[in-house]
């Protein structure tokens, strides 16, 4: 049994995960990388594909 009894009465009801997800506020985020973006990794490949070619080549 938690320390103060069971059920809603007790301090034992306020520990764990499931009472920290109760407390919590879920919230997302985004995250941008420091690498550079290549126009070659985005369609349309047209004209891209000798450059595309000698990356993978190397």
């Amino acid at each position: 049994l938690p320390f103060g009894g069971v059920g809603s009465s007790g301090i034992g009801q306020y520990h764990g995960k499931y009472s920290f997800d109760t407390f919590s506020h879920m919230k997302s985020y985004t995250f941008k990388s420091t690498r550079l973006e290549s126009s070659l990794f985005f369609p349309p490949y047209k004209g891209k594909f000798k450059y595309i070619k000698t990356f993978f080549k190397n």
